[in-house]
Parts: C-alpha cells; structure tokens; sequence
C-alpha cells in the first residue's frame, strides 16, 4: 500500500485509530473482567486500547499489529504511561497469535474486519484463544432492519442473523454497545481532521495525491455507511465451559 508508511502522520490526530476504546472497557466492566487478568488485543494499532485495558484492570496485555509504525508508537506510549512491564506487542500478521499456546481472560478483534473470515469463523477463531469462562469482544456491525442487500454491504447481516453467528458455538452475548455517542463524535473528528492531513501530506508529496484523494474518499464512505445502514456494535461474549 503506498499510503502505509504514512498512516501514523494521516491519523494522528485521532484520539485512538477504532473509536470504540470506551465501548470495549464498559462491556468487559459490565462482562466483569477481573483486575490482573490476561488479556489479547489483536490489531492492536497504536495500542490506545491495549493501554487503556492494563490501566484499567491492572491487565497483562499482549497486542499483535502488523504496521510496524504504529507499533513503534505503542511501546512509546506504554512507556510514557509506566506499563511497559505490563504491555507487550508483537509487530506481525495477527494469524500470528494463533501460533502460540497462551490461553487469555480476554481476547479483542476491534474494527478489524473479516480476516479471519465471516462472522461465525471469526469466533470460532477466537475461542480457540481464550479460556473457558473468558470473553470473547468483537467491534464490528450489523445492517439495520430493512436495508437491501447490495455490493456495499456485502460483509454485514442483519442483527437476527449476525447475532446467530456469534454464538453458534455455544457462548453467551453478555454485553453490547451500539452507536455510541464517543464513536460519533469519532467518526465526526475524522471527517475533519482526516482530510486536512491529508492536504498537508498533498503539499510535500504531491505524487501520491491521487492515493491520498482515494483514502480520504474510503473515510467517508465508511463514515456515512456507520451513520446510515450499518449500526456498529461493541459485543462481549461469555466463552461457554466446553
């Protein structure tokens, strides 16, 4: 992607890279997540999440992120908050989790979208993560009742369906956020600052104009697909016993 080292300039201003940081801790609060617990965040970006969760439940935490930019910045950010003891991240491919034999309290796929698959393959991705009696969250969405199927939302069901698919195998929905007011006013910033860095960015490189047009365009029809058919939803799953 030509855009990629350039990531961490285009969304700095960004309190965090998914919007769902408060959306995540109140549902593993209401979940009840113990303090000291292990915890798995994968595409963990800046580690705003990963940091927030050790400060928030006195966690271990354990973030596999593939931009190794944003990597960079998330050991400097656990260092500058005191948890580096309690902050690991691995710059990698999330499918890299999978290859180790850490069992967790907690696992989060966070605005990541399909990689592992739809949405039923996804969690049973997951499970094989997390301990029995752990918690399994998932930002993502669902299409509002009513809404035609179309190439835009190809990857999106209906609530009925989607929620069907998240608990094929047994597990318990015991917390959900939806269209939360901090992700608003989220999706608000990006479509402000987003596109003036862009514009900065378009002054020094101008041969990557086009690109940048291109990825200032996806923001906002990612944005007005979250503020029109696609409700986003924060869910934290109960992983059952067996």
């Amino acid at each position: 992607m030509t855009l990629l080292r350039h990531l961490p300039f285009l969304l700095q201003d960004l309190p965090s890279l998914s919007g769902d940081d408060q959306d995540v801790i109140d549902v593993l609060k209401e979940a009840g997540l113990p303090k000291g617990c292990a915890v798995l965040d994968l595409g963990c970006g800046r580690g705003d999440i990963t940091i927030r969760l050790a400060k928030a439940f006195d966690a271990h935490v354990t973030g596999f992120e593939g931009h190794t930019g944003f990597v960079r910045q998330a050991r400097q950010a656990a260092e500058a908050a005191g948890l580096s003891a309690r902050c690991r991240f691995v710059a990698g491919d999330l499918r890299g989790a999978f290859s180790e034999e850490a069992r967790y309290d907690a696992v989060l796929m966070v605005a990541v979208g399909p990689v592992l698959g739809d949405m039923a393959t996804t969690v049973g991705a997951l499970r094989t993560l997390t301990k029995p009696g752990g918690l399994i969250v998932i930002g993502d969405g669902y299409l509002e009742h009513g809404t035609p199927p179309t190439d835009a939302y190809v990857d999106y069901a209906d609530r009925a369906t989607t929620e069907a698919s998240l608990i094929r195998f047994g597990d318990t929905i015991v917390a959900r956020r939806e269209r939360s007011p901090t992700l608003a006013a989220f999706n608000d910033l990006t479509l402000t600052a987003v596109p003036r860095r862009a514009e900065d960015l378009k002054a020094k490189h101008p041969e990557i104009a086009a690109d940048l047009d291109a990825y200032v365009a996806r923001q906002i029809e990612e944005v007005a697909l979250m503020d029109g058919p696609v409700v986003p939803v924060t869910w934290a799953l109960r992983r059952a016993d067996g």
